[in-house]
């Protein structure tokens, strides 16, 4: 017998989270707004490139929610192999939240389960309607305001910083992806010019400032609530880095006045000087991983379609700052 993905076992050791057994299996918060092939939707909301490809945070995780007395409720389990990542995972969710005060689920209580075999994570779970989807429906001008206060979230997100045993994201040795790009022959439109624009500035991300960041910020990753404020989503991939690397996915084209509203929400309206260089650096560098990365013909073509998009955006790195800006 199993219920939602749980075997009997399993779930008489979970039997003490209070309404368990109506609780309900979700496979993802909600699903994603898809890759539309049409440049002219790309002012209404509609992604106008493939998704990346994300890699799972683990394959044997799995979500649960429950509304019990109109409080909802977030569960993650997962094997103990991830007892200490959902530990860690648990405590930067728990300081986004009290320190910066961002809307983001906040967690309640992590801990072992089925004779130590599995882990589970409670959460107060914060959701409404996937942000991508909606953004269509609004004016440019309300667009632009729900970027606004996407970018006061995220810059009360990174207003928290790393102590000195958190550990950084780790950078990538980019000389060691393009040396392997070239081994695999991969060429297209673009790619000399972005692997020159990488080699030239190698050293951009050196001394950079570290803050909390996101790691998958966009419109995907937020929802509208029935109030219509903007809040994130759980998280998955969060750490400490760079805040600029917040802001590659914005690029994916949802919507340009809401990707505006963030760079003003974030930045009160005055871009740093070295703004678009880095974002020129930080999204070339993920677009040739992701190349490198690539486990199939599939993901290698999408990879690439990417890649094409930036080179172009930067007319073939000519500027820093892409045409879509």
């Amino acid at each position: 017998m199993e219920h939602n993905g749980l075997t009997e076992e399993e779930l008489k050791q979970l039997s003490t989270v209070e309404g368990f057994e109506n609780w309900q299996k979700v496979e993802r918060y909600f699903p994603e707004t898809r890759y539309v092939p049409d440049g002219n939707k790309l002012k209404t909301g509609v992604i106008s490139i493939p998704p990346r490809k994300e890699k799972p945070v683990s394959c044997t995780l799995r979500l649960y929610a429950l509304n019990i007395d109109g409080k909802n409720l977030l569960m993650r389990t997962d094997t103990i192999n991830s007892f200490e990542k959902e530990c860690a995972l648990a405590a930067f969710a728990d300081r986004i939240f009290a320190e910066g005060g961002v809307y983001v689920s906040s967690p309640v209580e992590v801990g072992a389960y089925y004779n130590d075999r599995m882990v589970y994570s409670l959460y107060n779970f914060f959701c409404g309607d996937n942000l991508a989807r909606r953004l269509p429906e609004f004016s440019t001008s309300h667009q632009h305001a729900f970027g606004v206060e996407a970018g006061k979230q995220l810059k009360k997100f990174q207003s928290v910083l790393p102590q000195p045993d958190d550990k950084l994201k780790e950078q990538n040795d980019i000389f060691l992806t393009l040396t392997r790009l070239e081994e695999k022959g991969i060429k297209y439109e673009g790619f000399s010019q972005a692997s020159g624009f990488l080699k030239k500035h190698h050293s951009i991300p050196e001394n950079r400032p570290a803050t909390a960041i996101h790691g998958n910020f966009s419109a995907n990753t937020l929802f509208l609530d029935k109030d219509l404020n903007v809040g994130m989503l759980p998280l998955n991939e969060s750490g400490w880095g760079d805040p600029v690397t917040d802001l590659i996915s914005l690029s994916d084209g949802y919507s340009l006045p809401f990707i505006k509203g963030v760079f003003k929400g974030l930045y009160n309206g005055i871009l740093p000087s070295d703004f678009f260089e880095l974002l020129a650096y930080y999204s070339t560098e993920r677009a040739l991983t992701d190349i490198d990365g690539a486990q199939n013909k599939e993901e290698l073509a999408v990879a690439i379609i990417r890649a094409q998009k930036i080179a172009a955006d930067l007319d073939n790195y000519q500027s820093v700052i892409p045409v879509w800006y």
